[in-house]
């Protein structure tokens, strides 16, 4: 009888033995399949890869971000870059800075951009970089950077990581963006409210002729109150200017004026010096103007330049 003990008890044992052995190295193999499969799950790009190619920038943030999503917006007939930002609920500056390959504003039918679910921006990776020297360049905090780029295991082998609520960091922008991005310190927008109409060639919403738009119309209601762009001195402040109707213009010292059409109410006077912002107008539908709306033009040397070159 004590000989069936031992021998079933050294049976029990082998069995317990046995089974740990076997367990242990299932989860070896479970364990290393996991992280291949993480592996193959991450792939891997160079920077310029990720500039040239907006799927491949996709698929890389969609494996490495958590809590925003990104997708591809072909571009389409009549939008502007920054309608577009407009209809994904934030500003410009997500758009070019989700946007490394950009280096102008203006977009193209069909050209494909890449949009995060929420406001951000790419930050361009360097081998000097951390978490903490990138936190504190775009004032976020260390924590919610990382928590955002999950899937980042070793920073300085990374191309990017997303910024979130961020706008890029001008001096790491290519070179064209970085120039474009410095004439947005000359002026400010008089006014918010909706793009009706762009620079460039359009059919006449009067005329219905084909004919140059000198300038940007915004939409807004009769009454709303009116900016100066800039600093500088008013040249022009009448009811009876042409096709503008009631208008200002003003002076900024500096080759530069802009123009303020089809208003309902000066509150400048000619030869009036006025600062950045100083409320100089109220909009509205005089002159030849099919709706209230605030048309803006800016002119350098007496050339007419887009002002969304210098406005968001």
């Amino acid at each position: 009888m004590k000989n069936i003990i031992i021998r079933w008890s050294i049976f029990v044992v082998c069995l317990f033995v046995v089974y740990f052995v076997i367990n242990e190295k299932v989860h070896a193999i479970a364990q290393a399949n996991i992280q291949s499969a993480m592996v193959l799950n991450l792939p891997q790009y160079t920077k310029q890869e990720l500039i040239d190619s907006v799927p491949a920038r996709m698929k890389y943030l969609l494996t490495r971000t958590k809590g925003v999503k990104f997708l591809i917006h072909k571009v389409k007939k009549g939008e502007n870059l920054w309608g577009i930002a407009k209809q994904h609920g934030y500003s410009v500056h997500t758009v070019i800075g989700c946007n490394p390959q950009m280096k102008t504003y203006n977009v193209s039918v069909n050209e494909k951009l890449l949009m995060p679910s929420s406001g951000g921006s790419l930050h361009p990776v360097s081998k000097t970089d951390t978490w903490k020297s990138i936190a504190e360049k775009y004032n976020i905090d260390e924590s919610i950077l990382k928590d955002t780029n999950l899937n980042v295991r070793n920073l300085t082998e990374e191309p990017y990581v997303f910024i979130p609520g961020k706008k890029p960091a001008v001096d790491l922008l290519n070179e064209s963006m970085q120039e474009k991005y410095a004439l947005r310190e000359l002026f400010r927008s008089p006014l918010a409210g909706r793009l009706s109409s762009t620079f460039g060639t359009r059919r006449h919403p009067v005329t219905g002729k084909i004919s140059r738009h000198g300038g940007i119309d915004i939409a807004v209601k009769t009454g709303t109150l009116v900016g100066a762009a800039a600093d500088g001195i008013v040249t022009v402040a009448s009811t009876d200017v042409g096709h503008y109707g009631t208008a200002v213009f003003i002076d900024h010292q500096n080759g530069y004026i802009t123009h303020y059409g089809h208003l309902s109410k000066i509150l400048v006077r000619v030869g009036q010096r006025v600062k950045s912002g100083q409320i100089i107008a109220k909009s509205g539908a005089t002159g030849r103007a099919t709706g209230p709306h605030l048309h803006f033009t800016v002119k350098k040397n007496g050339v007419s330049l887009d002002p969304l070159k210098f406005l968001w």
